[in-house]
């Protein structure tokens, strides 16, 4: 018996050997494919990775801050709207804490601190007030931005927005993800590996049934959620938002500023109902609810041109 044990304990150190090899190599080449893009800066005592573009002389407008979703990077939103906003606003992109470039700092798995981090940028750039631009999860931390930031909100687009509690909970690897101890492991063993090879479906599932760009996965930079330490702080985003939506759900009413919501009817990852008919829609007065018909979770993809119309139209109210 204490034989098979000991062979059996020796298996388990050459898998997660192997595993460990495997990651080695599959976040350096990661690393090496998609660099950092942007710029530092320091914020709550950790780097915080930007781009900011498409500079006006003045402050008398507002900027346009971008807010990517679960496991995103600066560079999802970045070659759209970079272009579609050029010349015409102050664009700033950047990677949310623990994810892309950016670095984790302590409770910066929490909604309400990582909009500290857009505050605290905004301070260091000088931008007086900004319209709020956040997908999916990003949609958590503009819509908490709006609360409570209000002096800095000049308005919020919102994008297939997670912002109140739903009942199915979230995937099995999330939650391994964030337990302690195992999580740590598993983001740096099996997961990457087996992201490794989900990947390509996982991120044409985010389009379906609109089709994915052909050029998605490179301009995008998402793999980089496969890097360990990006899992592992994903794991802890996603495990934390149910919680913080819960209770944060009843200040929505507090937002004044302009708030335009846009999700699709066929988007099978963020539900419609919940978030924004029978959730945001109702909770901020006077808000504006886009239902955009056979439109998948990337609405920011598939209809660029209304997004930047409301920008517009936010902005035109500041």
């Amino acid at each position: 018996m204490v034989l098979i044990l000991k062979i059996l304990a020796g298996l388990v150190i050459l898998v997660v050997a192997g595993l460990s090899t495997a990651t080695y190599f599959i976040a350096r080449d990661i690393k090496q494919t998609f660099l950092p893009t942007g710029v530092f800066k320091t914020i709550n005592g950790a780097k915080l990775h930007y781009v900011d573009t498409g500079k006006i002389e003045n402050n008398s407008r507002p900027a346009v801050i971008f807010i990517h979703g679960a496991g995103g990077n600066l560079n999802d939103p970045m070659p759209i709207y970079k272009k579609a906003l050029s010349n015409k606003f102050r664009a700033i992109f950047l990677d949310r804490p623990g994810q892309g470039y950016s670095e984790t700092f302590e409770n910066s798995n929490d909604v309400p601190t990582q909009t500290s981090s857009i505050a605290q940028l905004m301070d260091e750039l000088a931008i007086n007030k900004a319209i709020i631009v956040g997908h999916s999860f990003g949609g958590a931390l503009a819509s908490t931005f709006g609360v409570l930031y209000p002096e800095k909100t000049a308005g919020l687009v919102l994008i297939a927005p997670v912002t109140h509690p739903w009942e199915t909970g979230v995937d099995w690897h999330y939650d391994l993800g964030n337990t302690p101890v195992i999580g740590w492991l598993f983001s740096r063993t099996l997961a990457p590996v087996a992201g490794h090879f989900i990947y390509p479906n996982a991120i044409k599932r985010l389009f379906l049934p609109n089709p994915m760009p052909i050029d998605y996965k490179e301009t995008s930079a998402t793999k980089l959620a496969l890097l360990p330490e990006n899992f592992h702080s994903n794991a802890k985003d996603i495990a934390r938002v149910h919680k913080h939506v819960e209770v944060f759900q009843n200040r929505y009413s507090e937002i004044t500023a302009p708030t335009h919501i846009f999700h699709g009817d066929k988007d099978d990852i963020v539900s419609l109902e919940i978030h924004s008919i029978n959730g945001l829609s109702k909770d901020i007065k006077n808000s504006k609810l886009f239902v955009l018909h056979g439109v998948g979770h990337k609405p920011d993809y598939v209809v660029v041109d209304q997004i930047v119309k409301s920008i517009q139209e936010i902005a035109d109210q500041n």
